[in-house]
């Protein structure tokens, strides 16, 4: 079985992910050929032209006369115009291609990163944050970046560059057999005696740049993740065992850089041994056998030269499409992962919910014998507000995940008015729900962009009822710029209740019928929880609104019209809160166990 040049499948790879923008690559393909026909034109004259100026311009002009019949009726001081003008013709040409040449394929290589550097985005976003939670961060940004940057090294000067050089090449074969076959059938035999040591070298160039890149992967990850935890390292006085790890992982990123360069930098040497021998061997048969009359042994000689430098870039080339081969294997891996939920063929659009949202025996396990839900049912009447409580671990969170749609029963159904989300649309399931979580994320944007990310199309009277209704209107007033002020990453210039309050803000910005409050106050100090918590109860009291509310404190949930009290992964009770405290159950010790001793009264 033939197998597949990975050199030559990474720039077929290239060539697909360019499809959109063909017409620029084949531009630019139509330049490097009027280049490669310039240089071997170049060739072609160096033997009449060495004649012509070793004769003092009496000479040298009969090979071109073949072509121009009428440069033979040229007295001695026209001719010695003929060969400058010429080569300065030549060399206008050649240039003015290579720079249509360099600006074309310049420009297909950044589009192609654009729309590869979308791709992974989209494939990102699509996918479930139980997906991405099995990667490290890091690693994924290694791949949107550096990984990608390799694509376009040789998106911009692999892939055309060695159509250009293999053209020149071919074209300096040809000038060279039409000047001495003899001669050149010679230099033939050399191409198979290179491609050996040249395909042992580029396998494991290969093997030494995937190392690389993983290793740079790994890097990469560990300074996300040591960034991200700057503070708990500065507290607990870890940086010296983090820089430990920093150091072995950068040893083996240079372990593996250091074998990429050692292979890299035996192949140009290689190459210039056989190219010696080549040239070497041409010389002495042409001294020996006479294959070849001086004028078109000159020629021969240049065309030969001038064919070495092509091919030794096709060597330097080949590291650069090497590397776009080891960094395509990691994208196209991140580009492979398939949403773990998908849209059924026919999938239906669901209105907004008016009745009821039920589950019905649902059941998921995230491993084998490690179950999560376990035959949960349960009811949510529209415009009521319900709790879901219970000890970590009990499955709260995956409870969320299932209503979300990032993971799908694996047993049972959930049910909205009556429809089972399995059979609809991610979209339209997701778009009931508007959701608020433990940690407020913010972008690093204005307070208006961070609001809309909920709904882009909101007005300023929906986006000040929003505000208003949240409780942060008093806080936006007190911003610089107001509505436009810019926050910084993750909103870190406001205190963990502001930028919890545009949370909520947001979520009711985006008008769902189903507000998800999933540990709202959890991670806020007293003051602001007291802050977050009034605008939450204002909010659960307004007419019509439905809300599940997922709380480990349970004072948050006292006035819920219904308690679910999840315990390893099953509904052990349900009922509103003082039902659940005469029943003297799990609710009850919950509450007596909780810091909150007025909830028992």
């Amino acid at each position: 079985m033939v197998t597949r040049s990975p050199l030559l499948a990474a720039l077929l790879r290239l060539y697909a992910i360019g499809r959109p923008h063909r017409a620029l690559l084949w531009r630019s393909f139509v330049f490097m050929a009027v280049v490669g026909l310039t240089t071997g034109a170049y060739a072609w004259l160096m033997g009449p032209a060495l004649h012509f100026l070793l004769t003092g311009g009496t000479q040298g002009l009969d090979t071109l006369a073949r072509l121009w019949p009428s440069l033979s009726t040229l007295d001695r001081a026209q001719a010695l115009w003929v060969l400058p003008v010429i080569t300065l013709v030549i060399g206008a040409v050649k240039g003015a291609a290579y720079l249509g040449q360099f600006y074309t394929v310049g420009l297909f290589g950044q589009r192609v990163v654009i729309d590869l550097r979308r791709r992974v985005f989209v494939r990102l976003m699509g996918l479930s944050p139980g997906q991405l939670s099995q990667r490290l961060s890091g690693d994924l940004l290694g791949r949107f970046t550096s990984d990608v940057a390799s694509v376009e090294l040789a998106a911009t000067y692999t892939l055309a560059s060695y159509f250009r050089d293999i053209l020149q090449i071919l074209i300096l074969v040809a000038v060279a057999f039409s000047l001495a076959w003899k001669l050149a059938l010679v230099l033939l035999v050399a191409v198979p005696l290179a491609a050996w040591p040249a395909g042992r070298l580029t396998r494991a160039l290969l093997a030494r740049l995937r190392e690389g890149q993983a290793a740079l992967g790994a890097l990469s990850a560990q300074v996300h993740e040591g960034v991200g935890a700057l503070r708990t390292l500065q507290v607990f006085d870890a940086r010296d065992a983090e820089l430990q790890r920093f150091d072995r992982k950068a040893s083996l990123l240079r372990r593996a850089l250091e074998r990429a360069g050692w292979t890299r930098a035996a192949t140009p040497g290689v190459m210039e041994l056989l190219a010696a021998i080549s040239i070497a061997a041409v010389l002495a048969l042409a001294v020996g056998a006479r294959f070849a009359g001086p004028e078109q042994l000159v020629s021969f000689i240049a065309a030969v030269v001038l064919a070495y430098q092509p091919a030794k870039d096709l060597g330097r080339l080949s590291g650069f499409g090497l590397q776009a081969a080891a960094a395509l294997e990691r994208i196209d891996a991140l580009l492979e992962l398939v949403p773990q939920v998908r849209d059924v063929p026919g999938a239906v659009v669901l209105p907004p919910l008016r009745e009821r949202l039920t589950l019905s025996g649902v059941r998921f396990d995230w491993a084998p014998g490690r179950a999560a839900l376990r035959d949960v049912s349960l009811e949510v009447r529209a415009g009521q507000t319900v709790a879901v409580v219970g000890p970590s671990g009990s499955g709260k969170s995956t409870l969320l995940a299932m209503l979300l749609r990032f993971e799908a029963p694996q047993a049972g159904r959930i049910e909205l008015d009556g429809v089972d989300v399995a059979g609809a649309t991610t979209e339209s399931v997701r778009a009931q729900f508007a959701l608020v979580t433990q940690e407020p994320l913010l972008f690093s944007a204005s307070v208006r962009d961070n609001l809309k990310v909920a709904r882009p199309g909101a007005t300023d009277a929906e986006l000040a009822q929003a505000v208003r209704a949240a409780g942060a209107h008093e806080l936006i007033s007190r911003l610089p710029q107001g509505l436009e002020t810019v926050l910084g990453e993750r909103g870190v210039t406001l205190s963990g209740g502001e930028r919890q309050r545009l949370c909520l803000a947001r979520a009711l910005l985006s008008g769902a019928p189903v507000l998800l409050l999933d540990e709202a106050t959890r991670s806020l100090d007293a003051a602001s929880e007291r802050q977050v918590q009034a605008a939450i109860d204002a909010v659960l009291r307004e007419g019509g609104r439905t809300a599940i509310v997922v709380a480990h404190r349970l004072s948050t949930v006292r006035d819920a019209a219904q308690i679910f009290v999840l315990e390893e992964g099953r509904v052990v009770e349900q009922g509103d809160h003082l039902e659940l405290m005469r029943r003297g159950g799990r609710y009850a010790a919950l509450v007596q166990s909780s810091a909150e001793p007025a909830l028992a009264r």
